[in-house]
């Protein structure tokens, strides 16, 4: 088969021979493409010496049909008229390629590129070109280490040009059309066959034309270029750029590929355009290539592991294992998820290399995830020098104060132990540290895998982690439950009774009795673990103490010994101190408890309890006199006194002086004088309440004795002259104004068999005129008796 060839001869009158079938448009279009202009300086009549030293332009050009034309444009001869130049082309329809599928560019400097037009006007048959030595690959490589500094960054530009077709051409200057040749070999070499057939070059031109994505130039021509900044450019001729690492990846690895004199890799790899499949066949066969692409050749590989043959796989594992940087932070993950995609394809000692290799990595480039390591996964003579090299960076990873404590720490430590780094004397902070962090967020920590495979294996850790676990549920069984709830963990009465615990549930019903039962179906006794007490305590009572019943009976079941050492004394005290009102077994409990820890209690606990006993004594027998000095003294020794404490105590002092009793008139006094915002709000909120206000209603001798007590001790205190007049304004009047005729009318006989006077301003407050009694009644007096 013969090529379609077109010849035309400068100066001319039109192509000089034609193969037979070449269309008429291809030809018209082929005679404009074909001109040369000769570099400046070149002298009107040039010697034949002078005219084979000029450049030759050897070019591939698209056609508006999509079909391409190879030319060879070369000065012949000069003479009278000029320069004479010739032009051998061929034309290759749309979708053709050349014999043996060889790239165009392959063609350049072939002994059949005719010189000179056909005898007779009839091209000779030419059925393939030879590709000249300067394209030789030991040339190409050879070239390539000429060209270093502007390696990387030409095959970066091209698959710049490959990627948009529409951008900007590429121009290569150089001093030597050869050179352009070879920079195209290079680039179309390492291209895909499509690209690489397809992509369109001149080796000589003295201004970008004709839709060439790659043009050279020399020097001169492109210094007089107009808009130079319309292209991109590698400019050989000029001083080699400074070092500097180029970004694209595959670019690099051309480069390296062509440095190491291996163009093979790229017609192994056309298949795959992902640069992943280049880097991986690029490190197996030796090619020194960056941590980067080592890193994406192990992750290619690792995803594509099924289709790589064995004794493939077995020679990337080598190869990368002794090529790669163990400190650098970008391969290590992809060495350790390799090694993990390849544990079960290879037989262990074949990937042992590359597991020392991604464990060391990992280790010493602070890789968050560490790979998992068995103890059958290196031998031990491996496993013994990997003891050694990393002895000093695991235990300066597990001493790393800022580091997470769950994680990376957790892994370490697994490592340590399965390859025999000494690390009991870490032991104990590292667990707490994780049992603390486990504690705070368990839902997360169980997402984590280190701390699963922490509780799963790695016995001296795992026991070590679980015993910090029992003793922080001991003191916080509510999150005991929730790490329970989180992750699994095998627990028994023996190893982990806290835990036991917080892993059963709560009987129901009686609280006390919950307690024992918690106990007994864990196989716990309060008498020989007290400690476990004070757990099944705090699970049954999470968020409230017990009632005073109840907290007397859990103290009689297992005596002061018992609670003593289980901690649960402070749990008691609330239930005496935190009491409700209501609660009428407090006073009982404040007994039982000053008796039971007489050396235990603080001055301010014993001051509290005394403080709860003499409110509870308020309205019997024992009460004795001077209440508010008395409650006061309490208060002060109890401070700061727990809110219900105070509350119970302020409340149970105004149902007392509110009893209505004559022979009360010196405790109110005392009240009065005693000015005390506390007592005197509490006061008026209980005369308020509902049982006073009923009373007031229904019982005449109360209604009496209310309005003698406030009327009383007028300027004692403003507190206590603002209270007095807001309770009569606002609760007294209101209600004995609703009162029958009949029962007012009782009031006021029983306010006079008491006193006249007082009889007489009850009778003129009922009138509704003002006396000295409601007069002067502030605004701020009531605000407070309205106060809930």
């Amino acid at each position: 088969m013969s090529l379609a060839q077109l010849h035309h001869t400068t100066p001319g009158p039109g192509l000089a021979a034609v193969s037979p079938g070449v269309p008429s448009d291809i030809q018209q279009a082929a005679e404009q493409l074909f001109g040369y202009v000769p570099p400046q300086g070149t002298p009107p009549h040039p010697t034949p010496a002078e005219v084979d030293r000029l450049p030759t332009a050897f070019a591939l050009t698209a056609l508006p049909d999509g079909s391409l034309l190879l030319g060879h444009t070369a000065p012949t001869a000069a003479g009278p008229v000029g320069l004479t130049v010739h032009t051998h082309a061929v034309h290759l329809p749309h979708g053709a390629r050349l014999p043996d599928d060889v790239p165009p560019v392959y063609c350049w400097g072939a002994p059949q590129w005719a010189r000179t037009a056909p005898e007779g006007g009839v091209p000779k048959p030419v059925a393939a070109f030879t590709p000249a030595r300067e394209l030789s690959r030991a040339s190409l490589t050879a070239f390539a280490a000429s060209r270093v500094p502007w390696l990387a960054a030409f095959f970066a530009e091209v698959r710049a040009l490959v990627a948009d077709p529409s951008g900007p051409p590429l121009v290569v200057v150089e001093r030597d059309p050869v050179a352009v040749a070879r920079w195209l070999a290079l680039a179309t070499t390492a291209l895909p066959p499509v690209e690489a057939h397809r992509l369109t070059f001149t080796t000589y031109t003295r201004a970008p034309v004709h839709g060439h994505r790659i043009s050279g130039m020399l020097p001169e021509d492109y210094a007089a270029l107009d808009a130079p900044d319309r292209y991109r450019v590698v400019d050989c001729s000029a001083a080699p750029p400074p070092p500097h690492t180029v970004p694209d990846l595959w670019a690099r690895l051309c480069a390296r590929v062509w440095l190491a004199g291996a163009p093979g890799l790229f017609k192994e790899t056309a298949h795959a355009p992902d640069p992943g499949c280049l880097a991986a066949a690029a490190v197996r066969t030796g090619v020194q290539v960056d941590a980067e692409a080592r890193a994406v050749a192990a992750r290619w590989i690792a995803a594509a592991g099924p289709t790589v043959e064995a004794a493939e796989l077995a020679a990337f594992v080598t190869a990368l294992s002794a090529a790669a940087d163990q400190s650098d932070p970008v391969e290590a993950p992809a060495l350790t998820g390799l090694r993990e995609a390849l544990r079960g394809r290879l037989p262990v000692e074949e990937l042992e290399p590359l597991t020392a290799t991604a464990l060391t990595a990992a280790i010493r480039t602070d890789m968050p995830r560490l790979p998992f390591l068995y103890a059958g996964d290196l031998g031990p003579s491996l496993r013994d020098r990997l003891a050694s090299r990393l002895r000093s960076d695991i235990r300066r990873g597990l001493t790393d104060p800022d580091a997470p404590p769950l994680g990376r720490p957790l892994a370490l430590l697994r490592i340590a132990e399965t390859l025999g780094v000494d690390h009991a004397d870490l032991l104990p902070e590292l667990t707490a540290r994780a049992a603390r962090a486990v504690f705070a967020d368990p839902a997360t920590a169980a997402g984590i895998e280190e701390v699963r495979g922490t509780l799963a294996g790695t016995p001296s850790v795992r026991n070590a982690v679980v015993d910090q676990l029992d003793a922080l549920a001991a003191q916080d069984p509510p999150a005991g439950c929730r790490v329970l709830a989180a992750m699994t963990l095998e627990v028994d009465r023996f190893t982990a009774p806290h835990l036991l615990l917080c892993s059963l549930p709560v009987p129901e019903g009686d609280l006390v009795a919950a307690v024992e039962g918690l106990l007994r179906t864990a196989g716990l006794s309060p008498m020989t673990s007290p400690e476990a007490l004070g757990t099944a305590v705090r699970r049954v009572w999470p968020n409230t103490a017990p009632t005073g019943d109840e907290a007397r009976r859990l103290l009689a079941a297992t005596g002061s010994d018992t609670h003593r050492t289980a901690g649960t004394l402070p749990l008691l005290l609330r239930a005496a101190l935190d009491a409700h009102p209501d609660d009428e077994a407090v006073g009982l409990l404040a007994n039982d408890l000053l008796k039971a820890f007489p050396s235990d209690l603080t001055t301010r606990d014993r001051a509290a309890l005394g403080l709860l006993l003499y409110t509870d004594r308020l309205g019997t027998p024992a009460e004795g006199t001077e209440w508010v000095r008395h409650l006061t003294d309490h208060a002060a020794a109890s401070a700061p006194v727990p809110e219900a404490l105070r509350a119970r105590a302020e409340r149970a002092l105004a149902h007392r002086l509110l009893a209505g009793n004559a022979d009360d008139i010196a405790e109110l006094s005392d009240l009065a004088r005693s000015g005390d915002p506390a007592l005197l709000f509490t006061y008026a909120k209980v005369a308020g309440e509902e049982p006073a206000l009923q009373r007031l209603r229904t019982d005449p001798a109360y209604a009496a004795a209310c309005f003698r007590d406030w009327s009383s001790h007028p300027g004692a205190t403003p507190e206590w002259d603002e209270t007095r007049r807001s309770l009569l304004t606002t609760v007294f009047r209101p209600v004995v104004r609703a009162l029958p005729f009949e029962e007012v009318q009782q009031i006021e006989r029983l306010l006079a068999a008491h006193r006249a006077p007082l009889a007489e301003e009850f009778r003129e407050a009922n009138q509704g005129r003002l006396t000295r009694l409601t007069r002067g009644l502030t605004q701020r007096g009531r605000r407070r008796t309205s106060q809930p």
